[in-house]
């Protein structure tokens, strides 16, 4: 006849006879092979066969709750029970490494490791294979203190025209105002006869500048101004500002600049006609707002068609003839901090290269702050990722790199063999390179001064390509 299970009180009378070695024939807890469950092993003694033979709850949480709490504070005299326990109850003062390697056992299937110690690229440079010691403090480079947002006499704006005046100010209409009225004057003769000729008032101004704005956000800017001024297709807005000759007499006569000096101006600069108005213009928005910790610094096509001798021509924009503008915008906000535009061979960099000089005069006003500069490989260089974490720049980078660039050891772009959605890391002091591998044949290079050591998210990706990507869309959500 089959025996009533043992209670709870029994059980743990049992376990405690056991330990003390009285009458032991067999050990209950000895291994049975199952590395992820912890079953004991029935024994000769009736009672203990029915035990394990009842595969009730009701006679397996006793035992659960006996075994992780009586037995893993005394412990177990047999080695196989200490062995069971260190697997399935491993000890709170484990230390950090072994939690590390139990965390990241999925790493070794995503990073490939160059077997040598050192890596150098074709000039020479020496990159180290290993992964650089960590420290548990914050990196005095990521360090940063503020918060985000408007400032200065912006924060007392509460209207659209107060919004507007801020940035596009008072002081710029009064300088358009001046130099148009101007050219009225010159041109005044040609014109005798025509009823909109006069000096023009600062509404007047504003309400160009609405036509202007309105029109761009209708995309009715291509159209030609009898057809914007017509209500039936365009509509009344228009209309109700100025007719369509005198829109067209103020855009003829808008100058920004002293008409009589500029030819002398443009030797020096050929941005001369508007660099007044627009280093006002940008001042004002570099100066209201501080922006987040990571900023996003690419170029800008803007399609001008005009007579410009800095004007490009690229075949595989949309806008094939444009006006190129290197701007910062913040990657939270999208708000543009600072932007200049290329002016071809003209443009004067102090003698550095064309990319390393826009970044580094781009991002003055945030020097010393420790942000992150996120760019694409036309600006990245291991030269300047050097250059901005001295001083008085203190910032980091996030970047792509070409193939081309003579620091990249040759053994990182050797990929044939590679499989896809794997990382090959090495590191130089604060900068660390990863090769990434998309897809077969396929190579992803960023360079970063950001990140430390080879850190790889759970889908297999490099965070410092996840972080790239973004912060990365700064500008084109902006353009």
């Amino acid at each position: 006849m089959a025996q009533k299970p043992l209670t709870q009180k029994e059980i743990e009378t049992e376990i405690q006879r056991i330990m003390d070695g009285e009458g032991c024939e067999s050990d209950p807890f000895e291994d049975s092979g199952n590395n992820d469950l912890l079953i004991p092993q029935p024994s000769a003694n009736a009672n203990q066969a029915n035990l394990f033979e009842n595969s009730s709850t009701a006679t397996q949480q006793p035992l659960e709750e006996t075994s992780n709490n009586d037995i893993g504070e005394q412990g177990l005299s047999t080695n196989a029970g200490q062995s069971n326990l260190s697997q399935h109850c491993p000890s709170p003062k484990s230390n950090d490494s072994e939690r590390n390697m139990e965390n990241n056992l999925f790493l070794p299937r995503y990073i490939i490791k160059p077997k040598t110690k050192y890596l150098k690229g074709k000039n020479g440079h020496k990159w180290s294979a290993e992964m650089p010691e960590r420290c548990g403090k914050t990196k005095a480079r990521n360090i940063i203190h503020f918060l985000p947002g408007p400032k200065a006499d912006v924060t007392n704006c509460s209207t659209y025209d107060e919004y507007f005046l801020h940035l596009f100010s008072n002081e710029m209409l009064d300088i358009i105002l001046l130099h148009r009225n101007a050219e009225i004057t010159r041109q005044a003769e040609k014109y005798k006869s025509n009823a909109n000729v006069f000096q023009t008032t600062k509404i007047e101004i504003k309400a160009l500048l609405a036509i202007l704005i309105k029109s761009a956000a209708h995309k009715d800017n291509h159209l030609l101004t009898k057809y914007m001024f017509d209500t039936k297709i365009s509509g009344t807005f228009y209309r109700a500002c100025m007719s369509g000759e005198h829109f067209s007499f103020l855009i003829n006569c808008l100058r920004f600049d002293d008409k009589g000096t500029k030819l002398e101006r443009k030797k020096a600069d050929s941005f001369a006609p508007i660099r007044e108005i627009w280093d006002i213009f940008i001042a004002k928005y570099r100066n209201s707002y501080i922006p987040s910790s990571y900023l996003t610094i690419d170029e800008q096509l803007i399609g001008f068609r005009g007579r410009c001798p800095f004007r490009m021509y690229i075949p595989s924009k949309p806008c094939k003839y444009a006006i190129k503008i290197i701007m910062v915008c913040d990657s939270s906000s999208k708000y543009m901090l600072d932007a200049s535009p290329y002016l071809g061979k003209s443009t004067k960099t102090n003698g550095l290269p064309l990319a390393t000089y826009f970044v580094k005069e781009l991002t003055k006003s945030v020097h010393g702050s420790n942000r992150n500069i996120t760019m694409d490989n036309w600006f990245t260089s291991v030269g300047l990722a050097n250059d901005l974490l001295k001083d008085p720049y203190k910032l980091t980078i996030i970047g792509t790199l070409r193939k081309n660039k003579r620091e990249i050891p040759k053994k990182m772009l050797n990929v044939r063999e590679r499989n896809p959605n794997t990382s090959m890391f090495c590191h130089d002091q604060m900068k660390t390179m990863v090769l990434y591998v998309p897809k077969k044949n396929k190579i992803v290079l960023l360079l970063s001064t950001l990140h430390e050591g080879a850190e790889i998210s759970s889908i297999g990706k490099p965070a410092i390509i996840m972080n790239y990507d973004e912060t990365k869309g700064g500008i084109d959500t902006f353009d």
